[in-house]
Order: structure tokens, then sequence, then C-alpha cells
């Protein structure tokens, strides 16, 4: 499956993306929020084989894509979703060397339409660490709304981590 905008083209993982996800995903500055430790080369083949397989109309399933700068077919990073009866959980990871214009935000919208008008989700959420900044401003630029009922005080890597989760409604989507 291909999704498209003027600059980004997503589309399934590939056995042959592992390079490219290990390039990034391996660096310590990209796991730092999340759950995962930094990959190795042999985590970035796993990943790049399960998630490209996956089947993104199945419930609890994540669906992943790389994410192609269309310009040059540069790899520049991967997206997910996974459905959760008629809400979705999303998130995006962008090389360090390709942050800073604009691409996760385009990406993002891309994921929000595809939900929203092609598999009927209502509500779309994403999970992010409270020091994770850039991932705060990034969903409250999307007009995602922190929901004040989630607060998950988490032990992460050795330290406790605040989460927020933000989130935003097709109704609300369909307003702007």
């Amino acid at each position: 499956m291909k999704i498209c905008s003027e600059r980004i083209l997503l589309r399934s993982l590939e056995k042959a993306d592992a390079k490219a996800i290990f390039a990034y995903r391996s660096l310590p500055e990209v796991a730092k929020y999340q759950y995962w430790e930094p990959f190795t080369e042999e985590q970035a083949l796993t990943f790049a084989t399960r998630y490209g397989s996956a089947d993104s109309h199945k419930k609890d399933n994540w669906l992943a894509w790389a994410v192609i700068e269309k310009e040059n077919n540069n790899f520049i990073g991967d997206c997910a979703l996974k459905i959760i009866n008629d809400k979705a959980e999303i998130g995006c990871n962008i090389a360090p060397r390709h942050q800073h214009r604009g691409y996760a935000k385009e990406v993002l919208n891309m994921l929000f339409d595809y939900c929203f008008d092609h598999l009927g989700i209502e509500e779309i959420f994403g999970i992010t660490d409270s020091e994770n900044t850039a991932s705060v401003k990034l969903m409250e630029s999307l007009q995602m709304t922190k929901l004040p009922d989630f607060e998950g005080n988490v032990m992460c890597k050795g330290r406790l981590s605040i989460e927020h989760q933000y989130s935003i409604k097709k109704s609300k989507r369909n307003e702007s």
C-alpha cells in the first residue's frame, strides 16, 4: 500500500529497508523516549520484515510504513498505526538528519487522512514522554488535545517517566 503527499511517499516496509532503519534506530537520541533500546542490525531486519507484512485492517496489529522523500527517493524514517476498535494509535520516527523540515507533521497528517477517510476511525491518539518536547509540540501543532485523565507513570530505561496522551477526533479534524 502507498500513500502520497507532495513531498512524501509512505509505502510498506521491505526487507531491503533494514540498513536504513538501523542507521537511525540504532542512535541513542532516537531511542531516548522509546520503550526500545537502540536497534541492532538484526532488530532492524526483524522490524522491517515483521511490520512490513502486517495487515492494515486487522485490529490490535501495528502496521509500519517507510517514509520516503519523493524528491530523491531517500528513506528518511518510519511511521506506524495500530487500530483499537474505532481508534488508532499513531507514531513516527524521522532520522535526525531529516528533522526540522516538517516531515513528521506531514506524515502524521497523511496518517490522519488515511485513518479518518479510509479506515473509518473516529479518534486518533499518540502517547509521548512528557520530556519529549518536540513530540509534544508536534501533537499540539496538529490540533491534538492533551487528555487530562491520562497521565501514565511508567518505569522506562531505569527512570520514572510521565507519559501524556494526545488525541484528535474525526469531527474536530473536519472542523479545521
